[in-house]
């Protein structure tokens, strides 16, 4: 009988946009707490802006010895960082292009957003984790004048995992892509790719822009946080797929929050070696 291996992974946007994001040193401290109390192998996470945010989660989640970012001037570039239990090799930061004529804003160009990878050698898989320019509507048309910018880095992160799938006989993408589930951007993304949506038979939001009053807000709760899988090998299935994270916290003191605006994915890859 062949041996299975099951790798556990979670992808959850912290929200922790500088200066407006509220208690985030509080929901960190207690996003660490519920990961270490989990059975996650892997930990993709978004919107680590900052090296202070960076490092509340590195000095807490001590089970997760390997950590994969790249440098930025405030933070880890992307805002993107992996936790991960086993070891990473191959990581590699793409950093999505600006392109021309299209509205920049100053928060992408700061963050410069892209695609953070790295290979799971025990399981011959490329990770890839990222996190889509913001915009306040994840339905995007032409008419938007965040269109051609997001619809640009949607592209370059579909080739991305082409590009990996030509040396990884499995690829997954993880994140916060800020488009639609049903949306022309998704479609074109899965049409490209063909790949998987984890989630694809899930309806329930994962974004939430009611939870947390702040000065940037989307106006509708939708679903914009994705984990597409591509594969050669029919030896990895999905076993299980849940969102998690889902439930407000009391912190000590009393206070009641959600821990993010966006809701955790996990899912739990097994591999038949």
């Amino acid at each position: 009988m062949e041996a299975k291996t099951q790798l556990s992974l979670l992808t959850l946007n912290t929200f922790g946009v500088p200066f407006f994001a509220p208690d985030i040193t509080k929901r960190y401290k207690y996003i660490a707490q519920e990961i270490n109390h989990g059975s996650y192998d892997i930990v993709c996470l978004q919107e680590l802006f900052s090296y202070y945010n960076f490092y509340l989660f590195k000095k807490r989640l001590s089970s997760f010895p390997y950590v994969a970012y790249h440098k930025n001037i405030l933070g880890p570039r992307g805002g993107l960082a992996i936790f991960s239990k086993y070891q990473l090799s191959e990581q590699e930061f793409f950093t999505y292009t600006h392109p021309a004529n299209a509205t920049i804003p100053f928060y992408t160009k700061i963050a410069q957003n892209g695609m953070l990878s790295a290979t799971v050698k025990d399981f011959a898989l490329k990770l890839c984790t990222t996190h889509l320019s913001s915009d306040l509507e994840h339905d995007l048309t032409s008419k938007n004048k965040l269109y051609k910018l997001i619809r640009s880095q949607s592209e370059e992160a579909a080739r991305q995992m082409n590009k990996y799938s030509q040396k990884s006989p499995a690829v997954i993408v993880m994140g916060d892509f800020n488009i639609g589930k049903y949306s022309e951007l998704y479609k074109s993304f899965l049409s490209t790719t063909q790949a998987k949506d984890i989630f694809a038979k899930e309806e329930a939001v994962t974004y939430y822009f009611n939870r947390f009053k702040y000065l940037y807000t989307a106006h509708t709760s939708t679903v914009i946080d994705y984990m597409f899988l591509k594969t050669v090998s029919k030896k990895l299935t999905i076993t299980k797929n849940a969102q998690v994270l889902t439930e407000p916290v009391r912190f000590a003191g009393g206070k009641k929050s959600y821990l993010s605006d966006h809701n955790g994915l996990h899912c739990i890859l097994q591999v038949n070696k």
